[in-house]
Formats: C-alpha cells, sequence, structure tokens
C-alpha cells in the first residue's frame, strides 16, 4: 500500500469531492443540454454527455451517480420520461466516470502492473467515448420507440455563451491533468495534487465551497480512500498467495488445453471477469485478477495497457450488473423505482456495452492510438 502511484487515488477522489460540493455538477448538465436537448430523447443525450464530462472531472462512477443522478433523474421524468428509463440512463452513463480519464481503475492498474498510468489513461479515452455512444444509440431508439419528447426551449446566442464561459474553467481540469501528464510536466500523482489545488480555487472563486462543505468533501473523500485502500491491501495479499502458488499458470495451462486460438482465449478471459464483475467491487477484482491474467494475455500477443483497458471496461459492466452493481443500486435509490423495471430497462445498456468491449477486444487500435500518438508506448 505504499506507493507513490496509489496516492493518487485519495487525491482524486478529494477533487471529486469538492466539484460535488458546488454547483459544477449542474453548470455542465446545462452545457450538455444546450447542444443536444433540442433533439428527440435529448435530455437523455444530456445525461450521458454531462456524464461524458463530469467523468473527466472525478474519474469514478459513484461520483458521478451522487453528483448529477438527482438532477437529471427529476429533470427527465419532468419532462416525460419514464423514471424507470431516466434511472437507467443515469447509472449508465455514470460507467464513462472510471473509463475517461483520469480513471481511478486505471491508477489501479498501473500500482500493480507498474504500467505507464498516462498511457492508460490515453489507452481508456476513446473505449470510454465509445460507451457514451453506445448509451446515446440506446437512448435514440427509445426514445423513437416511447415516443419522448423534444424540448420547445430555445436559447440565445446570449444563454450559451454564459453557459459555455460558466463551464470552462471545470473542463480546464481535464486538460490540467492530460496535458501535465502527456507534457511530462508532472506524474499522474503530481497532475491529482494539482487538480485538488485547481478545484478548490475554482470552487472558492465562484462562491461554491465554504468550511462546512470543504470538511464534509474531507470527511467523504477519507472514508472512500479508506474503503479502497483496506480492499486493496487484503487483495494485494491474496494476489502473493496466488503467485506463489503458481495459479496464473494453472488457469493458463487450463485455457490453452481448451484453445490455442488467441481470439478464443480473449473470449474466455472476458467472459470469466464479465461473470467476476457481477459480484466482486472494482478495486479487489483489479488487484486480484490482473495478476492472474495478464501474464497469459502477454502470452498470445496482447499489449499491456490493451488489456488494462479490456479489464476496466469489462469491470465497469459489472457495475450496471446485478446481483451487486453499485453504481446500479446508488442509481436506484435516488430514483426511487423497483428493481425489476429498472432491470428492463438498463438491460438494453448491458447489452451495447458488451458489443463495445468486443470490439475494444478484437481492435487493438481503439486502445492504443492514442498512446502512440503521444510517444506513450
Amino acid at each position: 500500500m505504499n506507493s507513490f502511484v496509489l496516492l493518487a487515488v485519495p487525491l482524486f477522489i478529494l477533487a471529486g469531492e469538492i466539484i460535488n460540493k458546488g454547483n459544477v455538477s449542474e453548470n455542465i448538465l446545462k452545457f450538455a443540454n444546450v447542444f443536444v436537448g433540442k433533439f428527440r430523447g435529448g435530455l437523455g443525450y444530456a445525461n450521458v454527455l454531462a456524464s461524458m464530462l463530469f467523468g473527466g472531472l472525478t474519474g469514478s462512477a459513484l461520483a458521478d451517480v451522487a453528483a448529477l443522478g438527482s438532477i437529471e433523474i427529476d429533470m427527465m421524468t419532468k419532462n416525460g420520461y419514464d423514471k424507470e428509463f431516466s434511472t437507467a440512463v443515469t447509472a449508465a452513463s455514470a460507467l464513462q466516470g472510471p473509463i475517461i480519464p483520469p480513471s481511478i481503475p486505471a491508477v489501479l492498474i498501473a500500482s500493480v502492473t507498474g504500467i505507464s498510468t498516462g498511457s492508460l489513461f490515453l489507452g481508456s479515452a476513446i473505449p470510454g467515448i465509445l460507451v457514451g455512444i453506445g448509451a446515446m444509440l440506446v437512448v435514440y431508439i427509445t426514445s423513437i420507440k416511447r415516443n419522448y419528447p423534444v424540448e420547445r426551449k430555445k436559447y440565445t446566442l446570449k444563454k450559451m455563451f454564459k453557459v459555455f464561459v460558466s463551464t470552462i474553467p471545470a473542463i480546464f481540469t481535464i486538460v490540467i491533468i492530460l496535458g501535465g501528464i502527456v507534457g511530462g510536466i508532472f506524474t499522474p500523482t503530481e497532475a491529482a495534487a494539482v487538480a485538488v489545488v485547481y478545484v478548490i480555487i475554482l470552487t472558492l472563486f465562484t462562491k461554491d465551497l465554504n468550511r462546512k462543505k470543504f470538511t464534509d468533501a474531507l470527511t467523504s473523500a477519507l472514508k472512500t480512500t479508506a474503503k479502497i485502500f483496506i480492499i486493496i491491501g487484503f487483495a494485494t495479499v491474496f494476489s502473493w498467495i496466488i503467485a506463489i502458488e503458481n495459479v496464473p499458470n494453472i488457469i493458463s495451462g487450463y485455457l490453452f488445453s481448451v484453445s490455442s486460438n488467441k481470439y478464443i482465449i480473449l473470449l474466455m478471459i472476458n467472459l470469466i471477469i464479465l461473470f467476476w464483475g457481477m459480484w466482486m467491487d472494482t478495486a479487489p477484482s483489479i488487484v486480484i485478477l490482473i495478476p492472474l491474467f495478464l501474464p497469459i494475455a502477454e502470452g498470445i500477443g496482447v499489449h499491456p495497457v490493451h488489456f488494462g483497458v479490456i479489464m476496466i471496461v469489462n469491470l465497469m459492466i459489472g457495475q450496471i450488473s446485478p446481483p451487486f452493481g453499485m453504481t446500479l443500486y446508488t442509481a436506484q435509490a435516488l430514483g426511487k423505482v423497483e428493481f425489476g423495471p429498472l432491470i428492463k430497462n438498463i438491460t438494453p445498456f448491458v447489452l451495447i456495452d458488451i458489443v463495445v468491449l468486443t470490439i475494444i477486444t478484437y481492435i487493438p487500435a481503439i486502445s492504443l492510438w492514442l498512446p502512440r500518438v503521444f510517444n506513450l508506448l
């Protein structure tokens, strides 16, 4: 647990908590609605786009749901959308948070494997956007099928400019984090520290942060960090035992006894991780599964960054899958809807995410192109 890379986790969590205490989430939702609200199902698109932007600030699905969920669900239901569908969109779109950089799961994978955090950040950017596009596709089909309304509200150029100006300082956080890492100005952990300082200054300047809100943010970040690090500590011990007992080679031997085909082995690994992710949270899953499957993936010629991205997207699908998807249950609590109808509405999103995962798995360039452009591979 004494890892400089892992220090980025509490810092990114703290930055997200500080952002949650202000009006940044409302501004981001307004910003998204300006661009896509005028289309049929526009509030659904705005929900997804807002999560795409907000995910670039926090790196956490639960932070996304906590900050935007109530506003998004309330806004959509008041405008004629089914509450169960509104809740499903909110949960599904939140998956972009841990995929689009900065990504807390990417930091965890980097700490376990030694893979460059910056390369994992850039490698997961396009897959995160693809997850968002997939969610928008489901929103589009459902909106036509159920005849959801078109927003009649018109935005003047003056209003659009005002919303744009109020949102840009928050979105600039992404530029600071990625620009600093890619430009070699600071490490991902240092970028997280800079992000904390920046969002404190931003929320003080906009008068969104007072002493009580700041104390609440620190307390919440402390509790979340404690949970994650306790899990990491014990999961690391478990991973050490797995390594000592030569479990990766046993599993590798079993997989190769079924097939020596690279694509079949990747399919089997994906199915195992998908099933695992339905039952266990992300942090312990990464610490336990990465040492098991990364050597196998490298043995069949899969790049470590590519496999890291596959792992992130795969485990995020588990966040909205029963029986223990934490993001799904959090959204359900905010939406106050029955679990059965919610599952019915979330299923198309899970299926499209699996399609996206398949595309990412078998087209490595989607994950490796950006890191190569910036010479991080």
